[in-house]
């Protein structure tokens, strides 16, 4: 019984870094969009969104459903339930990569454009480093490595108040390019919360393995 129960419980894991897969390859077409702005690019990230919607809601199913059969006690439970949490966040930084590609998508039609801030580019890579490492200590029931996520949501944070700065002074200087600013500004806003999705998930992991709530962007 415990065999068929530990078959349940990779599946799931499998499922979930799947879904994680896949809103990785998002992330890595956000950094590409923000060079390029190629409006087809980022229709294909919006339409990529349902699929990921679609995995959060099977994996949901399949936890309450073995909750439900084999009752599950201390770290199995602590498990399936992040699992469901780690699940919804992936949704919601998936939900951040098309809203960037409507942002951009919208922008493009702006009479007066704003070159992408290079830190946009930077914040987009480091976003996609952290949700990478969040899923490996997952996988690697690694606590340590889920700490060491603090570090860069510090730095996407320096790195969102230094592009809002550069941007606001533009629009003061340029008033004319409010509107592209405003979309970039918008941009930089969702990028520092893709990265406070990463940082959750390395919450999630932390109390699987110890059961104790840390902050890691507090």
């Amino acid at each position: 019984m415990r065999a068929h129960f530990n078959k349940q419980l990779q599946q799931i894991n499998d499922d979930l870094l799947r879904m994680g897969s896949r809103v990785e390859h998002a992330l890595v077409d956000v950094g590409e969009l923000l060079t390029n702005r190629d409006t087809t690019l980022a229709q294909r990230i919006i339409a990529g969104d349902r699929d990921i919607d679609l995995a959060r809601s099977a994996i949901e199913e399949e936890v309450l459903d073995i909750i439900a059969m084999q009752q599950p006690v201390a770290t199995d439970l602590r498990r399936l339930l992040a699992t469901i949490a780690i699940a919804n966040e992936l949704e919601r930084a998936a939900d951040y990569a098309k809203g960037i590609a409507k942002r951009v998508i919208r922008g493009v039609g702006y009479e007066r454009l704003v070159d992408t801030p290079p830190q946009l580019r930077q914040m987009a890579a480091m976003a996609l480093a952290m949700l990478n490492t969040s899923l490996d200590a997952f996988v690697r029931s690694d606590v340590d490595l889920a700490r060491s996520l603090a570090n860069s949501d510090e730095e996407v944070d320096r790195l969102d108040d230094e592009v809002s700065e550069q941007l606001r002074d533009l629009a003061r200087n340029d008033p004319s390019r409010l509107d592209a600013v405003l979309a970039w500004l918008d941009v930089s806003h969702v990028l520092e919360r893709l990265a406070d999705r990463a940082t959750n998930i390395g919450e999630r992991v932390i109390f699987i393995a110890t059961s104790q709530n840390v902050e890691l962007n507090p």
